[in-house]
This record gives C-alpha cells, sequence and structure tokens, in this order.
C-alpha cells in the first residue's frame, strides 16, 4: 500500500453495511470491515458506522430488560466505543465520520422506542463529538434515512451515503454536527 492510500473503515452488520464497504472500495478506498476490535494503527481518512441494522417494533410495556440493552443501549455504547478507538486514527485535518442512522427518532414510529432513543442518543452524541473535534479539523455528521431505506438496504441507498461520506472527506466539505436527510423527504426539521 502507497502511503497516499485513502483509507476508510467501516462498521456496522448487515446487507446495508456491506453494500456500502463494497462501494467505497469502489471509489477507491483501502477499507476495513470493524465490529468490535479495531487493531490497525494506519491513519484513517473516512469512517462510516451503521449502528443499526434494522428496525424491530416491540410494546415498551412488555419489552424485556435484556431485549431494551440489545436494542436501546449496545448501539450506544458500540458507537461510544468506536469513536474512543478511531480518534487517535483519524487524518487530521480532513478525516471525516459519518453516522448512518434510520430517522425514527425524529419522526416517531410506534414501538420503536428503544431503537429511537437509540439513534436520537447516537444523533446526539455526534454533534458532541463534532465539536469537540472540529478543532482537530475533523468532520462528524449524520445521514438520517428512512425504515423503508434501511429494509431495503439496496445499492441506491448505499450509494446515497457513501456520496455523502465521500464528500465529508474532501477538502471542501466544511459541514460538521449535521443530520444530512436522506430519506426522501420524510422528514422537515
Amino acid at each position: 500500500m502507497s502511503g497516499d492510500e485513502r483509507r476508510a473503515i467501516v462498521a456496522g452488520e448487515g446487507p446495508l453495511a456491506g453494500a456500502v464497504a463494497a462501494a467505497i472500495a469502489k471509489a477507491g478506498f483501502a477499507v476495513e470491515r470493524a465490529g468490535r476490535d479495531l487493531s490497525g494503527t494506519e491513519a484513517v481518512d473516512l469512517v462510516v458506522a451503521l449502528p443499526i441494522a434494522d428496525i424491530r417494533t416491540d410494546d415498551l410495556a412488555t419489552l424485556a430488560e435484556d431485549a431494551w440493552i440489545d436494542l436501546a443501549e449496545r448501539p450506544m455504547d458500540d458507537v461510544r466505543h468506536l469513536l474512543a478507538t478511531v480518534s487517535a486514527r483519524m487524518r487530521e485535518p480532513g478525516g471525516a465520520l459519518l453516522i448512518a442512522l434510520p430517522n425514527i427518532g425524529m419522526i416517531g414510529v410506534a414501538g420503536t422506542a428503544a431503537q429511537a432513543m437509540a439513534a436520537e442518543g447516537i444523533r446526539t452524541l455526534a454533534k458532541a463529538v463534532a465539536k469537540a473535534w472540529r478543532a482537530r479539523g475533523l468532520r462528524v455528521n449524520c445521514a438520517m434515512l428512512s425504515a423503508a431505506q434501511l429494509a431495503t438496504a439496496d445499492d441506491e441507498v448505499a450509494r446515497e451515503i457513501v456520496g455523502i461520506a465521500i464528500a465529508s472527506a474532501g477538502a471542501d466539505f466544511a459541514a460538521t454536527g449535521n443530520s444530512i436527510l436522506i430519506d426522501g423527504e420524510q422528514t422537515s426539521v
């Protein structure tokens, strides 16, 4: 690998994470797939996280504690761990992190209280990290997609996420701490 090769990490499970990783590789990045362990040391230009792979609806009144932990707390902790781990590897200045999330917390979807809490918590965490990392020349944003887009996980959705991700890692992209809506105009804020 050459020293000027652009590197990316894609964190997440499921078909959409796979499609995003493939599209980023096709754009010329060396892609590392990440779970909980990120053992590499090379500087990273781009990180894309997809912490919620599908939407599950449950009655909050009957949701078991272990299900709450899996749906609400684990995605938040996974993103917190990812941010802590990649912080030292981000290329400064110019590195970018994009977190793709369902818009369920922004629009309110019945039966998704646990995952809506996770999505909104992660979105708020991203804003705080964006402010902290701005001085280092790093950008942190969220791409908000609909539940239908998450469910279909097709190449078009992956291309939208990757387009934003690659643009955010460009020298001319200054936005940070934003939620970029790619949900087909389902949400307006």
